[in-house]
């Protein structure tokens, strides 16, 4: 029996980050892992190119008018968590590709909630539960 999913496509844009979206970006690459904040300059020329369809606050971006390869591997640079007022788990990465800043990833962990913009004094570095 063959499965058939249907696959969900990125919203293009064509817009700058806007200021919280550039503040939660330039945080997250401050605090994130050591090569993170070799990231920071590109964040400068950052434009947003598309946005998940899911309702997700995660965008994709071209730097200087150029995007990343497709299917290169994704190099996460920072990865929080938090919890929302509803206790819904959530989660946020900042990533690249092939050397470029790629993206912002939010994510819901527990899958109760749709995460919007996290306030940076509520992220806490993820805990990945041990096996």
């Amino acid at each position: 029996m063959k499965i058939m999913t249907k696959e969900r496509k990125s919203i293009p844009e064509d817009r700058p980050l806007t200021a919280e979206e550039t503040a939660l970006v330039r945080w997250l690459l401050e605090h994130g892992f050591a090569e993170a904040d070799a990231f920071v300059p590109q964040l400068e020329q950052a434009r947003v190119v598309s946005r998940c369809p899911c309702g997700c606050a995660s965008i994709n971006f071209s730097i200087e008018g150029k995007l990343p390869p497709i299917g290169d591997p994704l190099q996460v640079l920072s990865d929080y968590e938090w919890e929302s007022e509803s206790g819904a788990k959530l989660g946020v990465f900042v990533f690249a590709k092939a050397g470029i800043l790629a993206g912002l990833e939010i994510w819901s962990i527990d899958g109760l909630g749709t995460p919007t913009l996290p306030r940076i004094e509520s992220l806490v570095p993820i805990r990945w539960a041990k096996d």
